[in-house]
């Protein structure tokens, strides 16, 4: 071969690998500017006693996201939320934060309701790298700094703020003077009642606790201890429990002639509480880290409520749906610009101001949204109705009705 010709050789040989790298970096770039995908897979109880709150809540973190690919704000990225049935079991809910964790796919959790079930899946999706927000699971210890799960994040201020205040809404400011106490021997019921009966205490005395019992999920017939306690004339029977048995204890408390309220927190704070009830749902009592919709900023809550109805729900969104619409716009916020990925939606959520129905609001260092609205409510003619509510970081309660 002559030297012109091994010239002309190389030079092909090049300009061959130019054209051809060319050709790579083209479609990689096109791989990268086509349409991505990813998943949030939902942890919430979706059949069973406490479905009312689960598909609620599960209706509106879809819809937020739904909105949010409407509207454009992902430009191109596909967001699937997927439909994930606890039943309020731990171990189900422990194998689908598992199988959410293994799913390259799913870069983020919305779980869990139940705060067993809370307790139980942080260090699984931890484990995972796998950004979780919570809805509801109230118990502090799925919550940091109780743990050091650096994924989790909370929607809803936990037990220990929630109980706090209910204590402080009943010896101070309602003025209650003989409390008595049921627990329904669950983690969640049982933490309830013990913070609330510290602060009482520590604000009114030891003298004030009459006394405490416990009883059993799924137990009918309280009237015996009912009746054991009625002689004690009490101002206030406070339950660490859920919507089920409350109803039945208030019912029965009714029919044996009881002046005194029943007073709970979100476990309790219901539609559905006052549907099972009924008429002797009158006079109930509840702290919730909630408002009522016409509270939220600049119509943002009213909106909520008829974006769910257009959207033609069956369910209705119940007490934590506002709650869990947020939880979808803060994800889809997390998501925005960012694309499907865990690690750069971890640190969005750790550093960014999100814009939700709840109003503008950051997550600290301890995953805990800034907004800490809790608020006192009575059962007054068939419907939950606001008496107060607290300031921004909860410190104190200010008068609404």
């Amino acid at each position: 071969m002559t030297r012109r010709a091994l010239c002309a050789c190389v030079i092909a040989v090049v300009l061959g690998a130019v054209l051809t790298g060319g050709l790579l970096l083209a479609a990689r770039e096109q791989t990268e500017a086509a349409p991505k995908s990813c998943k949030l897979a939902a942890n919430l109880v979706l059949t069973g006693g406490w479905a009312p709150f689960g598909v609620g809540m599960f209706n509106s973190f879809k819809l937020a996201v739904d909105q949010a690919t409407a509207a454009g704000e992902l430009k191109d990225i596909k967001v699937e939320v997927t439909r994930g049935d606890n039943t309020g079991d731990t171990a189900q809910g422990v194998a689908l934060a598992t199988k959410a964790g293994q799913d390259p796919d799913v870069v983020g959790a919305f779980c869990c309701w139940a705060s067993g079930i809370g307790v139980a899946t942080h260090s699984v999706y931890n484990r995972y790298g796998l950004p979780v927000i919570l809805g509801g699971s109230n118990d502090h210890r799925s919550s940091r700094p109780f743990h050091q799960s650096k994924v989790v994040f909370r929607n809803s201020p936990y037990d220990l703020i929630n109980m706090k205040m209910a204590a402080v809404y009943a010896v101070d400011v309602a003025k209650f003077k003989r409390l008595y106490l049921l627990d329904d021997t669950t983690p969640f019921g049982r933490t309830q009642v013990d913070e609330f009966e510290k602060v009482a205490k520590q604000l009114g005395g030891d003298k004030i606790i009459l006394g405490r019992d416990s009883i059993t999920p799924n137990e009918k017939d309280f009237t015996p201890i009912l009746t054991k306690i009625k002689p004690l004339n009490l101002d206030l029977l406070y339950l660490g429990g859920r919507v089920v048995e409350a109803s039945l204890i208030r019912q029965q408390m009714v029919k044996l002639g009881f002046t005194a309220p029943l007073m709970s927190s979100g476990g309790v704070f219901s539609d559905t509480y006052i549907q099972v009830a009924g008429p002797a749902a009158e006079g109930s009592l509840a702290t919730f880290w909630g408002l009522p919709l016409e509270y939220y900023p600049e119509g943002r809550g009213v909106k909520f409520d008829r974006d769910y109805k257009a959207a033609g729900f069956k369910e209705p969104y119940e007490s934590f749906g506002p709650m869990a619409y947020a939880a979808g716009q803060v994800f889809a916020q997390a998501i925005k610009g960012e694309g499907c990925d865990r690690q750069k939606i971890l640190k969005n959520l750790e550093s960014q101001e999100f814009d939700t129905v709840l109003g503008k609001f950051r997550f600290d260092e301890n995953g805990m949204l800034d907004i800490l609205n809790i608020a006192v409510y009575r059962v007054e003619k068939g419907q939950w109705k606001i008496l107060y509510r607290t300031d921004r970081k909860a410190t104190k309660f200010e008068k609404v009705s």
